[in-house]
């Protein structure tokens, strides 16, 4: 009887563990990587089970409100990381990372981290997550783009839906299934930039089976234009050759409604377009 209350108390006990740990960050806690790079051994599921909300998780790096889809070096942008979900989760958490080149360096810096949010750093690298169970189901903080030259940077994260149970059960989480990948955005001359976003159009928005682009009175030249989701996956690729102006049909017709990205590029420019599918 004396062994079965131990073992008892010592089960409640590594639940307890668990549970505080994770409300305070897996990083600043138990020191681990949970965003599901290539740093990391496991997801916050390590800890967290139950498969409950169906949370699914999107991760977006926003510049005045609009996501993109390459940086410029030096520039501040917002990353938001969110969950959609079912059911009725109580409190909310995540990590997050930013990487780029072959050994996964740290790639820009957060900075500014909101009431509820901080920056733990992990050998080397920079790990924004919840610092207490957060009430509300998005979690944004300011990150500024590295030097010029760092090239491609990759965002992983993972969040978690749970009950806010005294344990670790009954919970839910989502990791992103690819990074969210950011080019770097070679355009120095902001003038030439904001002479490119206001040639470039995408209409009628919403669309329906299909998408148009029109440029016009951009420098002539090959542009490629490219779908995407709003994680970063390319769903498509085009050619369009442009002499003045031009118009590109996108089929979207093989997507489901919702949300997703135009990127416009000429090789020394490119831009980002939103698009909802109807």
């Amino acid at each position: 009887m004396k062994f079965k209350l131990l073992y008892t108390l010592f089960v409640l006990a590594g639940g307890a563990f668990l549970f505080l740990g994770n409300s305070s960050g897996a990083g600043a806690v138990q020191g681990q990587d949970r965003t599901g790079s290539p740093l990391s051994s496991a997801t916050c599921g390590a800890c967290h089970g139950g498969n409950n909300f169906s949370p699914i998780i999107e991760l977006e790096i926003l510049k005045d409100g609009e996501a993109v889809a390459a940086y410029i070096p030096g520039e501040v942008y917002t990353m938001r990381v969110s969950a959609g979900f079912t059911g009725n989760p109580s409190v909310f958490g995540f990590q997050a990372v930013a990487l780029t080149g072959a050994n996964n360096a740290q790639a820009g810096d957060f900075q500014n981290a909101p009431s509820g949010v901080q920056i733990t750093a992990l050998n080397g690298r920079e790990y924004p997550e919840h610092s207490s169970r957060s009430q509300e189901s998005a979690f944004e903080i300011e990150w500024v783009a590295p030097e010029a030259g760092t090239g491609e940077v990759r965002f992983y994260s993972s969040i978690l839906a749970a009950n806010n149970g005294n344990g670790s059960g009954g919970d839910g989480v989502a990791t992103l299934d690819a990074p969210v990948v950011l080019t770097e955005d070679a355009t120095s001359n902001i003038a030439d930039r904001l002479a490119l976003e206001a040639a470039v159009e995408v209409f009628p928005n919403p669309a329906g089976e299909t998408a148009n682009l029109r440029i016009s009175e951009a420098d002539a030249g090959d542009y490629q234009v490219e779908l995407m989701t709003i994680h970063g996956q390319v769903l498509s690729a085009q050619k369009l050759q442009v002499n003045g102006a031009a118009t590109l049909p996108i089929d979207m017709s093989a997507w489901a409604a919702g949300l997703y990205l135009v990127r416009v590029s000429n090789g020394e420019r490119s831009l980002v377009r939103r698009v909802i599918k109807r």
